[in-house]
C-alpha cells in the first residue's frame, strides 16, 4: 500500500537543524513532527522553495515574498503540504485545482489579524480559506481564528504542539539557584520580567535578542545571552529552579499569539518548575497550581512573589517541575504532536 507523501515547508530553512537532529545535538522540537510520522505511514520530507536554493542573486525581501508563487508546482510530487506559511500558497494552491492540499499551521495569524488594515486582512482571510485546513496550536487560539474568520469549525482543527522530551530529560545534579527566561518573540514581556527580578537573589539567564531588551534597563543579577546552542539550552533548563514566560497582555500586538508555547513545554521536559503570566494559550498547555504558577498580565510584584515562592519552596519546585514532566510524557511528546496531525494529513490527501 502507497504511503502518504507529505512536504513539510519550514519559514527558514531546517537542513542545519535536521543534521544536528541526526547527531544528536539539537532537539526536533522545531521540526514539528516531522520525524515522527513514518511510524503512523507518512513519509515525510522538508522541502526547500525553489526560489531560496536557486536565487540567491535576488534580494532577500523579494524572495521572500515571491517565493510562494510556484510552491504548488514544485510540490506537484506529494500528496499533502504542511507550513506555517499562508502569505500566498494557498491562494496559488487553488490554481492547480487544489492539488497537493496545503495544510497551514498558525503560529500567529489571529494576531496579523487582529492589527492588520482592512486590505491585508481580507488577503490573509482569503488564504487561509484556501487552505485544505488551518491547524492551530490550542482551542483559545482556534476559538478566536473562527471568531475573527467566520470560518467552519471542521476547517479549523487543534493539533498541540509537542517538544522533545528525550532531548530535554531533567538532569541528575542539584538544581541551583537560577531563573532563565528564554523566548525571542516581540510578545514576551522583559520590561515587567526585569523589574521583577531586580533585587531577587538569584542568578537570572534571559535567552533573548537584542531587540527585546534594547533601551531597558538590565538589572545586575541578568545576563543576557542571544543565540547559544541547544545543548547549551537544554543545560539551563536542567540547572534552573524556575523556568519564566513573561508575556503581554493577549492584545497585544505584536508577536504572537501562540508565544511562549515552546518554552513551556521545553521546561516542562525538563522537569523545571514553570511560571508564566496568563495568556489564553497559557492555558492550553499549563495548568495552574499543578504544573506551573500563573500570574496576572504586567505585574512586576506577582511575578516577583511567585518566582521566590519556588525558589524559597523546595517540596512546591519539586512538585510543580514532576507535574510538568509527566504533563509533557503524556499528551506533550513529538509522537503525541505526530499522531494529532496524521489523521488531518491523511484526510487531506485522500480528498
Amino acid at each position: 500500500m502507497a504511503r502518504t507523501r507529505v512536504a513539510y515547508v519550514f519559514p527558514n530553512s531546517r537542513r542545519e537543524m535536521i543534521e544536528q537532529w541526526r547527531a544528536g545535538t539539537a532537539p526536533d522540537t522545531h521540526l514539528l513532527g516531522l520525524n515522527q510520522l513514518e511510524q503512523f505511514g507518512i513519509e515525510a520530507e522538508a522541502r526547500e522553495p525553489a526560489l531560496d536554493r536557486r536565487a540567491a542573486f535576488l534580494p532577500t525581501r523579494i524572495r521572500w515574498h515571491l517565493r510562494e508563487l510556484p510552491l504548488p508546482w514544485e510540490l506537484r510530487d506529494v500528496d499533502a503540504v504542511f507550513t506555517p506559511l499562508a502569505n500566498l500558497i494557498p491562494l496559488v494552491g487553488r490554481l492547480r485545482g487544489s492539488r497537493p492540499p496545503i495544510l497551514v499551521y498558525n503560529f500567529g495569524f489571529n494576531t496579523i489579524l487582529r492589527r492588520a488594515g482592512g486590505a491585508r486582512r481580507r488577503l490573509l482571510t482569503a488564504a487561509l480559506a484556501s487552505a485544505a485546513r488551518v491547524i492551530c496550536l490550542g482551542p483559545s487560539q482556534r476559538d478566536e481564528l473562527l471568531e475573527l474568520t467566520g470560518f467552519r469549525p471542521e476547517h479549523v482543527p487543534v493539533a498541540l504542539h509537542g517538544v522533545d522530551h528525550d532531548f530535554f530529560a531533567p538532569g541528575d545534579a542539584p538544581r541551583e539557584r537560577l531563573v532563565i527566561a528564554i523566548g525571542r518573540d516581540l510578545a514576551r514581556d522583559y520590561p515587567t520580567l526585569f523589574r521583577a527580578v531586580a533585587g531577587v537573589d538569584a542568578q537570572v539567564v534571559c535567552v533573548a535578542l537584542p531587540r527585546n531588551v534594547a533601551q531597558l534597563e538590565i538589572p545586575s543579577n541578568v545576563e543576557i545571552r542571544e543565540r547559544i546552542p541547544y545543548a547549551e539550552l537544554r543545560d539551563l533548563y536542567r540547572r534552573a529552579s524556575v523556568a519564566v514566560v513573561a508575556l503581554r497582555g493577549a492584545a497585544f500586538p505584536y508577536g504572537s499569539e501562540g508565544s511562549g508555547v515552546s518554552a513551556m513545554l521545553e521546561a516542562q521536559a525538563a522537569g523545571t518548575p514553570l511560571v508564566a503570566t496568563d495568556r489564553p494559550i497559557v492555558r492550553d498547555y499549563l495548568v495552574e497550581n499543578d504544573s506551573g504558577l500563573i500570574v496576572p498580565v504586567e505585574d512586576p510584584e506577582a511575578l516577583r512573589s511567585a518566582i521566590r515562592r519556588v525558589l524559597d519552596d523546595p517540596d512546591l519546585a519539586h512538585s510543580l517541575g514532576a507535574a510538568g514532566r509527566r504533563r509533557v510524557e503524556e499528551r506533550h511528546t513529538m509522537r503525541d504532536m505526530a499522531g494529532r496531525l496524521a489523521p488531518l494529513l491523511e484526510e487531506a490527501a485522500a480528498g
